[in-house]
């Protein structure tokens, strides 16, 4: 490593203060800028809040059900004012602590607005006791980290009905008692889920013809059939055309087509979430000559050192406008810090996104690592295991045995190529495949792996001994 070599970090998210603090460890001299609260999206306005409340809205499922489990208990009652508090207590205390360790590794945090003029200099606006200030930082390599915001779709008169963003809802006071979301992508359908789940009536409009887009289609059918069950309504396909108030005043419609129908909807609230795109505030791709990524969400392009096309300048996370998943942000940061800091004759660290997992918080959980069964057909012959929760016991014992885990690999090879699990607590069990796709895992080591009972996990090594001799608890 270059000692000292002087690394200013433009952004205060978990990929950038990832990117100080390891760039710290490693010995470098480290300036971190953030414009507003450190933490970033993650922490401040995504992961963090929105599972704090989706946990709220389980704890309010829990007490409806608990007279399945032999509890006697009357109707839950959300105070929305509590759990909002709540929501902002946890999240001030993991800013705190955050602060603490970008402290206790001697990095230089300003608070300010960044400028970047190369990779040697960064200009950071800010204001003190009312006076504003420029300071000029010079540096030797510089990591872009500057996240991203919520996207907007071109609605007509939709800014006049004043439709939230999931920014905007986090920060709400009240809570409506009936919701159109636009957008059932990751973040609609967990949105559309805390609000059922605290009583609210929650109506999805989802442009494809699939819910969160992306993932395997038969796990997103399974999240949608339960989604509906729990009272979620779902419309997909559409087309809106427009939004209003309506004559009184007191409720927000939406106007959309839907198999050829002109239809309309109305809610007390209308919350728009789109996904999220970069933000390319002090980084001007024309003022500096930045390459962009050629995506619809056009973020700064980097190679596989995390670098972009200005010498000494490195870009990591939601800026680079692919995979915008926490992280990844951290995984990019860790490899941008190594980089910019290791000397030339050090071969340098590369990013892997062979094995990226991605997941929903929703109730049931998605989580999945690799490829679609549409994606893996297209490559190789493949076969297909399956392993239903309602055949576990420890989903039986738990009441949750909705979902499956279903393994992809390739028939002729026996490599696992992709591993998808709907179902309770998914998001913790895809580490078992993310570590196994890591290291080339085949169907049979899989399978003959031993899994504790009873567990969840059990799933996994059931739906691959369906394709290594025959599950054990299946027909």
């Amino acid at each position: 490593m270059s000692a000292k070599r002087r690394i200013t970090v433009i952004g205060g998210g978990i990929g950038g203060y990832t990117a100080a603090i390891r760039a710290a460890r490693l010995g470098g001299e480290i300036t971190l800028v953030e414009h507003a609260e450190i933490g970033g999206t993650c922490l401040n306005w995504g992961c963090i809040p929105f599972k704090l409340l989706l946990q709220s809205a389980s704890v309010a499922s829990t007490v409806n059900k608990a007279k399945e489990f032999g509890i006697k208990t009357g109707p839950p009652e959300v105070d929305y004012a509590a759990l909002m508090a709540r929501k902002n207590q946890v999240v001030a205390e993991l800013r705190k602590g955050v602060k603490s360790l970008v402290k206790a590794k001697r990095i230089r945090l300003l608070v300010g607005s960044a400028e970047l003029f190369n990779g040697n200099r960064v200009e950071v606006s800010a204001m003190k006791n009312g006076t504003a200030s420029v300071e000029e930082i010079k540096s030797d390599r510089v990591i872009i980290a500057t996240g991203s915001k919520p996207s907007s779709i071109p609605i007509p008169d939709l800014d006049k009905v004043q439709a939230q963003n999931s920014d905007d809802f986090l920060n709400s006071r009240t809570m409506p008692s009936s919701t159109i979301i636009i957008g059932g992508g990751v973040i609609g359908v967990e949105l559309a889920q805390i609000l059922n789940g605290l009583g609210g009536s929650v109506t999805i409009l989802e442009l494809q013809n699939q819910i969160i887009p992306g993932f395997d289609k038969e796990i997103a059918d399974i999240l949608e059939s339960e989604l509906k069950q729990q009272g979620v309504t779902i419309i997909k396909g559409v087309l809106i055309s427009g939004a209003a108030m309506s004559k009184n005043k007191l409720k927000k419609i939406v106007a959309f087509d839907s198999d050829g129908k002109e239809q309309t909807i109305s809610a007390d609230e209308i919350v728009v979430a789109v996904g999220r795109e970069p933000v390319m505030s002090g980084v001007s791709s024309e003022k500096l000559g930045l390459d962009l990524n050629n995506v619809p969400r056009k973020g700064i392009k980097v190679n596989c050192h995390m670098e972009t096309n200005l010498p000494n300048v490195y870009a990591v996370g939601d800026v680079t406008g692919e995979n915008m998943l926490a992280h990844v942000a951290s995984a990019q940061a860790e490899v941008a810090a190594y980089n910019a800091l290791r000397d030339e004759a050090t071969r340098p660290m590369i990013m892997d996104y062979k094995s990226i997992p991605s997941c929903v918080y929703t109730s049931p959980e998605v989580a999945f690592v690799g490829l679609t069964e549409e994606q893996a057909m297209k490559k190789v012959d493949v076969e297909v295991g399956r392993f239903p929760f309602s055949a576990s016991g420890k989903a039986r014992l738990l009441g949750e045995t909705g979902g499956m885990v279903k393994i992809i690999a390739d028939k002729n090879y026996g490599e696992v190529l992709g591993v998808h699990i709907v179902g309770s607590r998914a998001t913790d069990m895809i580490a078992e495949a993310v570590l196994g796709m890591n290291m080339e895992i085949t169907i049979d080591e899989l399978a003959h792996t031993v899994h504790p009972h009873p567990t969840l996990s059990e799933g996994v090594m059931e739906a691959a001994l369906s394709l290594s001799g025959g599950a054990i608890h299946m027909p």
